[in-house]
């Protein structure tokens, strides 16, 4: 039997007051279609507003859907569920009196399955989805057949951005990894992406030892180093004398890894550290005033 409005009215499922509310018990959260991604930040704001719940504040209405096994979906509301449920778990005063029902409201959405991704991404005022979560959104409506052009103009964001943001969602896991991690902004790793595809996550890899090596935790414009030819770095280990080594050593922490190194035989010095590609150690080569002696 098809679920509705009128059948949740009359099955006291909802009820009408200044707006309709429905019980919370028949409020439910649709597996997968949440963007949020879980997490501390994400559980640190659920707890916020939990305690705001419980002190007496007040909250929006959800918006929601029709459920056809009965109740409804969140379309867009879902950090609110959430808070609800820990503050009824913590005896917050939320039910009714009359009947000892806890009546949430709620606003009916009207939409399809693309409107109501567009909605979820278009309407996280109080916390904004992070731009991973942006990206897998419209990764999403790409699913359904929207073009760039049509994201751009439902989310009010150009088609340049929502390109990037895309390349971004589409990133393999390494790159997504360090823009998580705060080592890259979203931004950078995704015209990264765009311009490198899968070698993205090393191309990543070799900025951010240069940034390590000046004393930054993560990759910034000042800390992009400059493009260098293959044939620059070709003169250098001529003249230098210099070879490339592939294999495992201790790095400069003394843990056993694999990677690539330089080493200056006529010298008998070599790199203590190990890097990701022959060019990532040829660059650190070019960048240090001397061999370190080993």
């Amino acid at each position: 039997m098809t679920n509705s409005i009128r059948k949740m009215l009359e099955s006291k499922e909802a009820k009408r007051a200044d707006a309709v509310q429905v019980r919370y018990e028949s409020i439910h959260i649709e597996p997968g279609f949440n963007l949020r991604q879980s997490g501390e930040e994400l559980d640190e704001s659920i707890e916020a507003l939990t305690q705001h719940i419980v002190g007496g504040g007040k909250f929006p209405p959800l918006e929601v859907r029709i459920r056809a096994e009965g109740g409804v979906w969140v379309v867009d509301g879902h950090r609110r569920h959430a808070a609800i449920g820990r503050a009824l778990e913590r005896g917050a005063p939320l039910r009714n009196p009359k009947d000892q029902q806890v009546w949430i409201h709620v606003v009916y959405f009207e939409g399809n399955d693309a409107d109501r991704t567009a909605r979820i991404i278009t309407s996280a005022a109080n916390k904004p989805l992070t731009q991973i979560e942006v990206a897998e959104g419209y990764k999403r409506l790409r699913g359904f057949g929207w073009s760039a052009a049509d994201i751009a103009a439902k989310v009010s964001k150009t088609a340049e951005h929502v390109q990037q943001l895309l390349a971004l969602g589409n990133a393999n896991s390494d790159v997504r990894s360090m823009v998580v991690a705060g080592k890259v902004s979203a931004t950078h790793a995704a015209k990264t992406a765009r311009k490198h595809g899968e070698q993205a996550g090393a191309v990543l890899k070799e900025e951010l030892q240069v940034a390590n090596a000046k004393g930054k935790s993560r990759i910034t414009a000042s800390t992009t180093a400059p493009k260098v030819s293959d044939s620059t770095r070709l003169d250098y280990l001529i003249s230098a004398a210099a070879v490339v080594h592939q294999g495992s050593k201790p790095d400069a922490a003394g843990t056993t890894a694999n990677g690539y190194w330089l080493e200056w035989p006529a010298a008998g010095t070599q790199q203590p550290e190990l890097h990701t590609t022959p060019r990532a150690a040829i660059d650190a080569a070019m960048r240090a005033s001397e061999p370190t002696t080993v």
